[in-house]
């Protein structure tokens, strides 16, 4: 009886509902290098009123809101990107004609010169420091795009942006059937109410209802503990409303998979599913981990388990996530093991905090995924293609991936890698990153077709790595001992970077583009095809191109898992049947290192490959140790 009455309600609702940031589209924050963490702390949301933090990282609330501002679409900015100075700190488009509403602090008495195009109106906001802010408003046109500049101070407080719309705008309209809205539930969302148990008892009548439904997540900021997803439910979190995780780690009950794994045992996550079906979170909305900086809200809780995943997903089939904004993950941003049929597309996420392990999403012996359009800045990986489990993982397409920052790589296979994964294609990949694109297998994976393909890096320390190693690492459950895997089929195509990087605490320059296998296990077929990179060099020392290079198998396989090369450029070892083709090397400093050597290495193929040299390079600009200068 309850739920009939709670779906008659809806059937009202729902034809009214609409989000409450329908204005504002695809926000992206330019603000994020390495150790700047402003990035994830840029919300959009709706219903700006009084008592709400004026800044995503600093609890200072709003004390006073014009009437006229109160209840629009804004932008929570971060308070240290006042420090920002670039041109374009931030943009976004609009979804219908609309005014925007610069909240600048009165204190700037100098304005900085993008505000000239915008004029002056009589709101004001206030907060809870004393300070007060004026309005300046311009007008826009449905599809434009909003770009917004610096603070004109690096000592005032930032801006804050609100976006009046004019006349109609876009509606969201819920999928048919059952929908259970948590408010009817009692959940409040003020941002401050624990509704773990009313979102929870949503998502368990959903799970009850024959054909499933949707939970509905709207009006505020909801903050809750762990929720698990059942089958046949999606979690429907509505544009300019948060689901919030609770800074209680107490709020976190252990919540431990089945399947055999390296990471079984860490048993925290904010949104879980175990075997689950026909699932989703979507919706145009925000999931927060509320990790604010390093170790918060878990402070001293530093190792990986003891930090909540943001979704975690284990054994589950037909799984869709759409259009859903994650920032600010504890751990792990999302972590799917032995799934199937998996689809992401239109993925925003911000999780670069200063808290580790902050990879954007970790794909663990999944099958069948499908994912598009990711758009993600975080404190480790963007992509991982993982073998935590001894799950086969095959046929994963990913395509579209942009990165205004990736701590580590962009996209990655490894570093645990136990199971066997195949049939990888990636392509149209574009990015800045403190490392770059990379295939690593150690701990016993098979790993067999990989394309990586259309790849432009603006910053990394080598454009791609492709290493076999031994480190042999096993799990309970697993084999014992861990038996050295391989790799093969791999295509690395139209590789492309504008940018190379001194990496601190790291070997620095001197590192090249590595294909390395191992002594009696080679990588095999490898093909390096239309790619123009850039490398570091500098060195200048003659010795390092004749040095004994250690094997390091047991080493973690970073792009510096050899330190300083015999090559500036590519340095192919224990690999077989290599064929480089229309390939550009560059060096960004003198180098007297050859562009290019073989070492253990059988049915090369060099087909048009250019390079650059120094007065000194020796002994020849193509070299294989073995059979001396290299022919095209």
């Amino acid at each position: 009886m309850k739920r009939t009455i709670i779906a008659i309600l809806l059937s009202a609702f729902c034809g009214q509902a609409f989000a409450d940031t329908a204005c504002i589209h695809r926000l992206d924050v330019r603000d994020a290098s390495q150790y700047v963490y402003n990035i994830s702390h840029w919300i959009e949301q709706g219903r700006l009123q009084e008592g709400l933090s004026r800044y995503g990282e600093q609890d200072i609330p709003i004390t006073f809101l014009s009437r006229g501002l109160k209840g629009l679409d804004w932008i929570q900015t971060s308070c240290f990107s006042r420090v920002c100075s670039r041109e374009d700190v931030a943009s976004f488009s609009l979804t219908c004609d609309a005014e925007v509403l610069i909240l600048h602090n009165a204190a700037i008495r100098q304005k900085p010169s993008w505000l000239k195009a915008y004029r002056k109106t009589s709101d004001r906001l206030k907060n809870s420091i004393g300070e007060s802010y004026e309005a300046f408003s311009r007008a826009f046109r449905k599809g434009d795009t909003v770009i917004l500049g610096p603070n004109g101070s690096d000592t005032q407080g930032m801006y804050i942006v609100a976006v009046r719309p004019k006349g109609s705008v876009p509606q969201q309209s819920l999928p048919g059937g059952f929908v259970a809205d948590v408010r009817i539930y009692g959940a409040v969302g003020d941002g401050a109410t624990l509704n773990t148990r009313q979102i929870q008892r949503a998502i368990d009548d959903c799970a009850a209802s024959a054909n499933g439904g949707t939970v509905l997540i709207d009006g505020g900021i909801y903050v809750s503990g762990t929720l698990e997803l059942k089958s046949g439910v999606t979690l429907w979190v509505a544009a300019g409303s948060i689901l919030r995780a609770s800074a209680d780690p107490g709020d976190f009950p252990p919540m431990r998979i089945d399947v055999p794994s390296f990471r079984r045992t860490e048993d925290f996550q904010f949104i879980f599913a175990n075997k689950a079906y026909n699932i989703g979170i979507c919706g145009g909305g925000i999931i927060d981990g509320y990790s604010l900086r390093e170790g918060y809200p878990w402070k001293g809780r530093n190792n990986e388990w003891e930090r909540p995943r943001l979704i975690r997903m284990s054994e589950c089939e037909n799984i869709s996530i759409r259009q859903i904004t994650l920032i600010r993950s504890a751990n792990w941003t999302q972590y799917f093991e032995s799934c199937r049929n998996l689809t992401e597309e239109e993925i925003v996420i911000r999780c670069y905090t200063g808290t580790n392990n902050q990879d954007g999403i970790d794909l663990s012996g999944c099958s069948d995924v499908y994912i598009r359009d990711f758009l993600c800045t975080c404190g480790d990986d963007v992509i991982t293609l993982k073998a935590l489990s001894l799950t086969p993982a095959n046929n994963i397409y990913v395509e579209n991936v942009f990165s205004r920052y990736a701590n580590c790589n962009i996209v990655k296979i490894g570093t645990e890698t136990h199971g066997d994964i195949s049939n990888v294609h990636v392509k149209d990949v574009e990015g800045w990153s403190r490392y770059s694109i990379a295939v690593e297998a150690v701990d016993g994976s098979n790993i067999d077709g990989v394309t990586y393909e259309n790849v432009l890096l603006h910053s990394c320390a080598s454009p791609f790595v492709v290493r076999l190693g031994d480190r042999g690492r096993t799990f309970e459950g697993g084999p014992v001992p861990a038996q050295v895997g391989s790799i093969r089929n791999i295509v690395l195509r139209n590789i492309r970077n504008d940018g190379i990087s001194w990496v601190e605490k790291k070997t620095g320059p001197g590192v090249a583009a590595v294909i390395g296998g191992l002594p009696g296990h080679k990588i095999d077929d490898v093909l390096v095809e239309n790619c123009d990179i850039l490398l570091y060099g500098s060195i200048n020392d003659r010795d390092f191109i004749y040095r004994e290079v250690p094997e390091n198998e047991k080493k973690y396989p970073e792009f510096d898992c050899f330190g300083i090369t015999p090559a500036y450029g590519i340095y192919v070892r224990h690999a077989d049947n290599v064929t480089l083709r229309n390939v550009n090397i560059r060096m960004k400093n003198p180098d007297v290192r050859p562009a290019v050597v073989f070492e253990d290495a059988e049915g090369w193929s060099l087909q048009g490959v250019r390079y650059q040299t120094c007065t000194h390079t020796e002994p020849f600009p193509l070299w294989h140790k073995t059979y001396g200068e290299l022919k095209q």
